[in-house]
């Protein structure tokens, strides 16, 4: 009789604990997939200014979706990745002439993430290399989502910011 005890103590032990692992293990995995998530998310940050300070446009591009949308000011969106990349190329910022870098603050980005979609904010400061001047600053309010296995942005509405110790 005792070993019969003993023998269902630990099974309900047992079964106790792996119940608690199971849980844990979830919550640990959602943690996980929760910080990877922001880390690609931030990555369209990274790129984009890189994208902007290399003129490169196939690679500003690349972080759209195909039917996304890029609103600046009350009179211009942009939809689809033809109008946004003929915006890029009609932007100051990517005029051959231009010598700006742009720099952001990584203090004031902030990520949402909600399953496969989320948010991203950032400022861009462009700074001309050549005279050290900041030439421009602008602030951009993007909604994101998971396409096809990689974030990229769906709507993109930018705008002028204030520079604020």
């Amino acid at each position: 009789m005792r070993k019969l005890l003993i023998v269902g103590v630990l099974g309900v032990l047992v079964v106790s604990l792996a119940a608690c692992g199971d849980s844990s293990s979830d919550s640990e995995t959602a943690a996980l997939q929760l910080k990877a998530d922001k880390y690609e998310i931030e990555q369209i940050e990274k790129v984009f200014h890189q994208a902007m300070t290399t003129k490169d446009i196939d690679l500003m591009v690349s972080l759209w979706a195909p039917n996304a949308t890029l609103t600046v000011g009350p009179d211009l969106t942009a939809a689809g990745v033809d109008e946004i990349r003929q915006f890029w190329l009609e932007n100051t910022a990517f005029a051959p002439e231009t010598t700006w870098v742009t720099d952001h603050p990584a203090y004031k980005m902030e990520i949402t993430v909600n399953g496969d979609r989320g948010t991203l904010h950032f400022e861009c400061h462009f700074v001309n290399y050549e005279t050290g001047e900041v030439e421009a600053i602008t602030g951009t309010d993007q909604d994101v989502a998971r396409v096809d296995g990689q974030w990229l942005i769906t709507n993109m509405v930018g705008g002028t910011t204030e520079l604020i110790p």
